[in-house]
């Protein structure tokens, strides 16, 4: 129980962070903590995804005429392990409420808070990735209790309900519903009387996004900070200014590295549908166009966006658009933080304990939050 790797590897890659600007975009990036050649994979992955050149091409594929359900199996059963490890197992406790839905469904909600908090707390409320069909809040329980270890504050982890089954704009209201009920509830929680932080991770970083943007249109002022790690911000798959589609071999890699980084590419590819059709086909469903700004927010014209935290991996297949999402940001002027992981792909900030670049960007997230609210 507990980390995998040495804490002294936690030092290494904040000794190690460099800023950079890359196309106008101010952006920090972290180093692997062992050190290595740029585009190298970091060794924990490398370890993990060596044999997958290999056995890709004999992994099962969907049927020709699958259903959605079908199609989703595999990867709703793979995006339900938790890969990581135990690392925060006392000292916070754990408050397990339910929030009315706008149909008047009770959404599950698990509030994380120390056990000997402080007074005038600052608030996240987390939405879990897996696609919009898998993950849920146990895959994300570190992260939160992680995060409230890091910064006394109060996390609420959102259970917000699954795809093909729900459908837009149910796992959107299920999460509005908790963001404002933590809003509302701020004194109850022993918070600050402030805006609150959103975030959430790849089809949570889009529901995250799109709450951030529903706060500003709805002009509800409750957002005061969105944390997005390496979300889904283009269901859509339109070009924009700054996005021009993806090309894995844009990747900066290795020669070492090339392979494991493309098979990477190809097996996200293969759960996800290659693109938006599979996250259309899911969470959409013919209920909102994909070109709307809540299904691809970086279609939005980011105009009063709120302080942003941005984090993906260099080798990440949505790294493409995330990095298209901060160049629209900075056009804009939102004020952005822009952390790019070196020698990481798609999925590493749930690994607490096993990646040490996830419990790095939990406290980055933590800095920004006592920083911005």
């Amino acid at each position: 129980m507990g980390r995998r790797y040495d804490a002294a590897l936690l030092d290494k890659i904040r000794q190690g962070q460099q800023e950079t600007m890359y196309k106008g975009v101010r952006v920090l990036v972290k180093p692997i903590p062992e050190g290595g050649d740029d585009g190298e994979v970091d060794p924990r992955l490398f370890k993990s995804m060596r044999l997958l050149p290999l056995i890709l091409p004999f992994l099962p594929r969907p049927k020709k005429n699958a259903t959605v359900e079908e199609q989703i199996a595999g990867p709703r059963k793979m995006f339900g392990e938790y890969k990581g490890d135990f690392v925060v197992t006392e000292g916070i406790d754990t408050r397990h409420i339910t929030v009315k839905s706008a149909d008047g469904y009770d959404v599950p909600v698990r509030i994380y808070k120390r056990s000997r908090a402080g007074e005038e707390l600052p608030v996240l409320v987390y939405y879990h990735g897996g696609g919009f069909f898998g993950g849920g809040p146990d895959i994300v329980e570190q992260m939160c209790k992680v995060l409230v270890r890091d910064l006394d504050c109060v996390v609420l982890n959102v259970d917000y309900r699954l795809c093909p089954a729900a459908h837009y704009p149910q796992p959107l209201d299920d999460c509005w519903a908790a963001t404002k009920w933590a809003y509302d509830h701020r004194t109850e929680l022993g918070a600050a009387e402030k805006k609150i932080a959103v975030s959430g991770d790849s089809a949570g970083g889009n529901l995250a996004a799109a709450i951030t943007l529903r706060d500003r249109d709805e002009g509800t002022g409750m957002v005061g900070m969105q944390a997005l790690i390496y979300p889904a911000v283009n269901i859509s798959g339109k070009h924009t200014e700054f996005y021009h589609g993806t090309n894995p071999a844009d990747y900066h890699t290795t020669r070492r590295s090339k392979k494991p980084v493309e098979a990477m590419y190809r097996m996200m590819g293969m759960l996800t549908g290659s693109g938006g059709n599979m996250l259309e086909n899911v969470y959409l469903q013919g209920y909102l166009e994909p070109e709307h700004r809540y299904a691809s927010p970086i279609l939005d014209d980011f105009h009063e966006i709120p302080p942003t935290l941005l984090a993906f991996g260099e080798h990440d297949f949505l790294a493409f658009e995330n990095f298209a999402y901060a160049r629209h940001a900075v056009k804009a002027g939102v004020p952005i933080r822009t952390i790019v992981y070196r020698g990481l792909g798609h999925g590493f900030a749930d690994q607490i304990g096993v990646m040490p670049q996830a419990e790095d960007l939990m406290a980055e997230i933590a800095a920004m939050m006592k920083e911005v609210l």
